[in-house]
């Protein structure tokens, strides 16, 4: 008896079996004749995306299977004392500071920076874009809308390089590693339910062909990323009713598996599941984790 209570409380959820909800997100045009509607342009983006709708599984009941090396995100719970703050400049100072060593911690790194450039963006659907008092160039602290095409920030090739730029912007001494990730961290600060989530797709199920290289101009330079191309065989997920006690790690970049393709994410929106959501406020944040 103990061993069949055993082996069933370890057996895994049948993923297909989970409840999930439609929504559209924007992919890179495979080809001219794709039979998908064109997307709008982005700034600073070369390329065609076009929109498809894709059904989004509810992770909740598997929370506890996720892997950031198979998937390429989990869910933690962790408290953060910032997120009261109101004023967001103010917020983003704290929050970083809190969240440093919060991440060396849990990675039990040989130590932690932040990203320069992008490094903690508080996102308010209801609030006017806000220019950041602080931190790099041309950056905001505020902004007011939502990325809603998939997408991995990083190319395997850029990411080393952005490491080493941001490190010479903020005067922080460029020495050698045995192991590179970039750590992404993004937590809902307003009331549940949210109106524009954020879901990720199984890094497990993108076949590397599915993916474009993509240059996207912003903040001066131009940074490699990866854009998938649409494939109903891709399993994505997303946590509905979070609360600002939880947080999702995603990996942007791990030079262990240099060419593996990590989790690409995109907010959605989920409004037809619930058509009362107040706008979505929530914060993010991107760390390099070095191991020497």
């Amino acid at each position: 008896m103990e061993n069949t209570m055993q082996a069933s409380s370890t057996a895994r959820i049948d993923r297909d079996r989970l409840e999930c909800v439609r929504g559209q997100i924007n992919f890179a045009r495979r080809a001219p004749d794709e039979n998908a509607p064109a997307a709008p342009a982005v700034d600073g983006l070369d390329v065609s995306l076009v929109s498809h709708e894709v059904e989004i599984r509810n992770a909740r009941p598997i929370v506890n299977e996720l892997s950031l090396d198979r998937e390429g995100f989990i869910l933690i719970q962790h408290k953060a004392s910032s997120v009261t703050e109101s004023d967001p400049v103010i917020l983003a100072e704290k929050y970083q500071h809190e969240m440093l060593p919060f991440i060396k911690d849990y990675f039990n790194a040989s130590r932690v920076t932040t990203v320069d450039v992008g490094g903690v963006t508080v996102r308010s659907l209801d609030e006017a874009s806000e220019t950041r008092a602080w931190g790099g160039k041309n950056q905001r602290t505020v902004r007011n809308r939502g990325a809603g095409f998939a997408h991995v920030d990083y190319s395997p090739v850029a990411a080393p390089m952005i490491a080493a730029r941001d490190s010479q912007l903020q005067n922080i001494e460029i020495r050698g590693y045995s192991r590179l990730m970039i750590i992404q961290a993004w937590r809902a600060l307003s009331p549940p339910p949210q109106d524009f989530p954020l879901a990720f797709c199984d890094a497990s199920s993108i076949p590397p062909a599915d993916l474009v290289h993509v240059f996207q101009n912003k903040y001066g330079i131009s940074i490699g990323a990866l854009f998938p191309h649409y494939n109903p065989a891709h399993r994505w997920y997303y946590l509905p009713d979070m609360t600002p006690d939880e947080l999702f790690l995603f990996k942007g970049y791990d030079s262990d598996a240099h060419y593996e393709p990590r989790s690409a994410h995109s907010a959605f929106d989920n409004r037809r599941a619930y058509p009362n959501a107040t706008p979505r406020k929530s914060i993010e944040t991107r760390f390099y984790v070095y191991y020497d």
